[in-house]
């Protein structure tokens, strides 16, 4: 058996949220950090996915997927959903073999589990966690239903004028973009010209633009609610 189901352990723990009952595990060559949330109950024969991916990936914290997750809690209304969290860190960030590995396995380890709908598997991308997002979609084994980018920019590493000779592996699923305007790390200039010509290539995608966003999720959660709560309904979707 895989060294991912070996490294499945099950740490059941306090720290869950109200309506959820959380796991921490390892996945991975890497041993990645992950999170996992699962709402209190039964859930269904085949429930789906939210992975969401952390920003931050060149950081020094390597553990930031046990709590990552948490983010996603308060904008999930179905009982049908499974979130998890996976980690990188340093130099085996989201776009190095190690960070498919980590998405990869994580997917693996939640299947094995849970026996999710591989037809409901969601990415979350926040700050350079979007840069996992696209990697896993152009990369990954496995076909994605909806992705949700806030405060990214894939831009800096998929050149304008290369979206064409990817857009084959990016044509399944929807993508979603929150983006704004005050944004200090990904400068409007550069990040909206982007975005809009991705969506204009790409079937099934959206900018949603503020001109007075910022960089970090708390503005989002306090300025655009209902833009998130919105956006995750339709990542519980079919």
């Amino acid at each position: 058996m895989k060294l991912f189901v070996l490294l499945f352990m099950l740490v059941w723990n306090c720290w869950a949220v109200d309506g959820w009952d959380s796991l921490r595990i390892r996945v991975g060559v890497s041993h990645s950090a992950a999170g996992i949330w699962v709402p209190k109950g039964k859930l269904k024969a085949k429930p789906a996915v939210i992975i969401w991916l952390h920003g931050g990936m060149q950081s020094g914290k390597c553990e930031k997927g046990f709590e990552a997750g948490l983010a996603a809690l308060p904008w999930v209304q179905s009982k049908q959903v499974v979130v998890a969290s996976p980690s990188v860190c340093r130099d085996q960030h989201w776009l190095t073999p190690n960070g498919l590995d980590v998405i990869e396995s994580l997917l693996d380890s939640l299947d094995a589990r849970f026996h999710f709908d591989s037809k409901k598997i969601s990415l979350v991308g926040v700050s350079d966690g979007g840069f996992g997002v696209v990697a896993y979609s152009y990369q990954g084994k496995r076909a994605i239903a909806h992705r949700l980018l806030v405060s990214t920019f894939p831009g800096l590493w998929i050149p304008q004028n290369q979206i064409n000779d990817v857009k084959s592996r990016f044509s399944v699923g929807s993508w979603e973009y929150l983006q704004g305007g005050k944004d200090q790390i990904f400068p409007a200039d550069q990040a909206k010209p982007w975005i809009e010509e991705f969506c204009r290539q790409i079937p099934n995608c959206k900018l949603q633009w503020d001109s007075q966003g910022e960089h970090d999720m708390s503005w989002w959660v306090e300025h655009r609610s209902e833009w998130l709560r919105k956006a995750f309904a339709g990542l519980a979707s079919s």
